[in-house]
């Protein structure tokens, strides 16, 4: 069994490699058919999912105000 995995959980492309000895035949195939992984960086990602950022401005709106449909 792999310490380290080789596929992304989200786009199912193949993760870089901290060795090169990881790079196998079976590696390299899944590589051609599967492409790199796309996914950015933990890094880079949001810290937060787009809907709980909307969440808190449709929250400031006040009781009594009119909502803009189809603007």
């Amino acid at each position: 069994m792999d310490p380290q995995p080789v596929l992304c959980h989200t786009c199912t492309g193949v993760l870089l490699a901290s060795d090169s000895r990881t790079y196998t035949p079976q590696r390299g195939r899944l590589i051609v058919t599967n492409g790199y992984c796309t996914c950015p960086p933990a890094t880079e990602a949001p810290a937060e999912p787009e809907a709980q950022r909307q969440q808190p401005q449709q929250q400031e709106r006040l009781p009594g105000q009119p909502t803009m449909v189809n603007v």
